[in-house]
């Protein structure tokens, strides 16, 4: 398998997490159940092959072709396995891809859509530009010049946005959106509203997901799991409440995770029964 991974210079930087290509991905398995990670994605398949999402009792449920958009998830989602797959991802940071969707985050939120009903036929043309690239390199090239052009600043995150994400992602903590909030100079309901417009979540909502994130991370580190310690330095009130949070993000509970998850942070193979 070849995986490749760009994080675009600034100014794209500020706004993209990272461009990913990865080639002759191979699973033995034929369904991922994708956790939610935070983040909108653009997904665009180089290889002519049709993806489905399913239902939880996985049946297929949306056919996904040569480019979609994955909005704010707030739950897992079943996602096709393919063989020989070929894809290239744009992850856009917190708050990013409101300046080159130029809709609100909030109008993507748990919903994988057709790219094109965003972006036109522009998005198609761009799948085919990639396609003709000699190397990944030059796949990064031409996407981060596609995405460069197609930015407007006057859609640019407000300043609050990018404060408020950074200091999430650093301590997501209950008591952190308190002092976040009162640092803003917005009141309440307009940090909330401006949030949701740039995010797609509400500030609580995001801190939940990031939080659940840094569990997942704090997970890989260790080779023998203290529960309760990783539900206190993740900032849970008890353990109670840090595994209520897990099943609700990932559908199971922390130890049936550390037995179904799979080689890469927010995602659990799935393997259907024959």
């Amino acid at each position: 398998m070849i995986f490749k991974i760009l994080t675009p210079d600034q100014p794209l930087g500020q706004y993209i997490n990272s461009f990913v290509y990865y080639r002759d991905y191979d699973p033995e398995h034929s369904i991922e159940k994708l956790l939610p990670d935070g983040s909108v994605n653009i997904i665009i398949e180089l290889d002519e092959i049709k993806r489905y999402t399913f239902e939880e009792t996985l049946k297929p449920k949306t056919k996904c072709i040569k480019a979609w958009i994955s909005g704010m998830q707030n739950a897992p989602i079943f996602f096709s396995a393919e063989k020989r797959s070929c894809m290239f991802v744009v992850q856009f940071r917190a708050g990013g891809s409101y300046p080159f969707l130029h809709i609100p985050a909030a109008e993507l939120n748990d919903l994988i859509i057709d790219a094109e009903l965003i972006f036109g036929p522009d998005i198609l043309e761009l799948r085919e530009k990639l396609l003709e690239c000699a190397s990944p390199e030059k796949m990064f090239v031409l996407a981060g010049q596609w995405f460069f052009h197609r930015a407007k600043k006057s859609t640019l995150p407000e300043g609050v946005v990018n404060f408020a994400t950074i200091q999430i992602l650093e301590k997501p903590t209950i008591n952190n959106l308190q002092v976040i909030a009162s640092k803003t100079g917005y009141s309440q309901k307009q940090f909330i509203q401006i949030f949701k417009k740039f995010v797609g979540l509400t500030p609580k909502s995001y801190q939940r997901i990031i939080r659940f994130n840094k569990t997942l991370a704090e997970i890989e580190k260790y080779k023998s799991i203290n529960w309760q310690q990783i539900s206190f330095d993740c900032g849970y009130y008890d353990q109670a409440h840090f595994i209520n949070e897990f099943k609700y993000f990932s559908g199971i509970n922390p130890s049936e995770y550390l037995l179904q998850k799979g080689e890469y942070l927010n995602y659990i193979p799935i393997y259907e029964k024959k």
